[in-house]
């Protein structure tokens, strides 16, 4: 049974329960990322510690670690929010993906060239950000009507129908 943008399903009764029930997996994953991106700024300190802390003897990259260590957890809870409510589906794409691969990128950059200590520290948070990037694609794709697409009287999911 697939679900127009309208709330009248295909087999003619309003109200189509598989659309309402998309909404939850979204919803859910939206407030995770909040969550995550609250939790960065509840412990700045810390985040930015670990993030400058990472190369210490590069200046100039302890420095673009501290700042980058503000704007990712801001990324986590727009692209959240916006992601939650299926408004601005491309703002919060690009949020959501800077957000999830900045973090794999950094701390996969960490465990390269870093000290011993860092791959033993960074991996969990390697590994949830993968998880929530694999979550992200598969709760788009089921959210979305038609597997992926949404028809052109809704375009929330930043992809064009031909």
């Amino acid at each position: 049974m697939s679900c127009s943008p309208s709330s009248v399903c295909s087999c003619g009764k309003s109200g189509c329960p598989a659309m309402y029930a998309a909404w939850l997996p979204r919803i859910a994953f939206g407030l995770v990322l909040v969550g995550y991106g609250v939790s960065h700024y509840r412990n700045l300190s810390g985040f930015i510690g670990m993030a400058s802390g990472v190369f210490p003897s590069a200046m100039m990259v302890g420095t673009l670690a501290s700042a980058l260590a503000y704007v990712v957890p801001a990324l986590m809870i727009v692209g959240g929010v916006l992601f939650a409510c299926k408004k601005y589906c491309c703002i919060s794409k690009v949020c959501i993906l800077a957000s999830l691969s900045g973090i794999i990128g950094w701390a996969g950059l960490a465990v390269l060239v870093g000290d011993g200590n860092a791959a033993g520290a960074m991996m969990p948070m390697i590994q949830n950000a993968a998880i929530l990037l694999i979550l992200y694609y598969m709760v788009k794709k089921a959210s979305c009507c038609k597997g992926g697409s949404c028809p052109p009287a809704s375009p929330s999911c930043c992809t064009t129908s031909k």
